[in-house]
């Protein structure tokens, strides 16, 4: 859905030689429509990976075609990687989540410690620690559904 959005605004708002479209292209306007769509394309699939939700049960990650669900039985730790993604380290293989700025963003603005990893800890002393964890159940509205469905 985002990139057909992006599709119709890169048609709308493109600047079109006079004349012509494909038949003459120019080599700046191609490299520009083939950066902006990749580019483009990066960042709708990284917003896709943002909403982590966690309840007395688990972790909800959200992710572009799913919602995945990891009990907190599964969770070691979580650790936040180098491109701002956390890591559940674990019992199972589970997906890269979260939507946080990379450490180098945050040396950047002069943070000591970024939003991300924040969240790793909390999460890892909620999977260490039964009274960290929540105590509700989260339902559908706070859990949310996958962008797109298969």
């Amino acid at each position: 859905m985002a990139t057909a959005g992006w599709c119709v605004l890169f048609v709308e708002f493109v600047g079109r030689p006079s004349g012509g479209a494909l038949a003459d292209p120019r080599p700046g306007a191609v490299f520009f429509a083939v950066w902006t769509s990749l580019v483009a394309g990066w960042l709708c699939c990284r917003v896709g990976l943002w909403r982590l939700t966690a309840d007395r049960d688990g972790v909800h990650i959200r992710r572009m075609w799913t919602v995945t669900f990891l009990p907190w039985s599964e969770i070691e730790r979580v650790e936040p990687r180098r491109d701002g993604l956390l890591e559940f380290v674990g019992t199972t293989q589970a997906p890269p989540a979260g939507l946080f700025p990379p450490p180098w963003a945050g040396r950047l603005a002069r943070r000591s410690r970024g939003a991300g990893v924040r969240a790793a800890q909390a999460l890892t002393e909620m999977a260490r620690h039964v009274d960290a964890r929540p105590q509700v159940r989260a339902g559908r509205a706070t859990i949310g559904s996958a962008f797109a469905s298969r």
